[in-house]
């Protein structure tokens, strides 16, 4: 049973709800995909566990040679920021790339129509 919440599991839920209103408006308008709506539904409800059975990650955490349950909780949501961080970057990596070479073609292309005037 679940006794009196405490401030940091109201403020979860909150977020969570707020974060999963705003995905399925996402949803909604065609914005996002039905898988990506079903990860984030699923990454919130393991938060949601988590942030109301805390002492569950506890045997985990010991696999791994860390004290606590919420450390081990603390590393992973470090790691897959991390994670996401790079993933992002070479996203605008590659998006920088090609708008390069897209203004590059169109120069060129340019170029050769007012030679083509002359």
């Amino acid at each position: 049973m679940i006794g009196p919440l405490r401030l940091y599991q109201v403020i979860i839920i909150i977020v969570a709800i707020l974060t999963i209103s705003f995905v399925y408006h996402r949803l909604r308008s065609k914005k996002t995909t039905p898988a990506t709506f079903g990860l984030w539904i699923v990454a919130w409800i393991v938060i949601l566990f988590f942030a109301f059975k805390p002492n569950v990650s506890d045997p985990l955490a010991g696999v791994f040679g860390i004290g606590r349950g919420i450390d081990l909780l603390l590393i992973v949501g470090l790691l897959l920021s991390l994670y996401m961080n790079f993933r992002l970057y070479i996203k605008f990596d590659d998006l920088n790339q090609q708008i390069n070479n897209l203004v590059r073609e169109i120069a060129i292309k340019n170029e050769i129509e007012l030679d083509e005037d002359e």
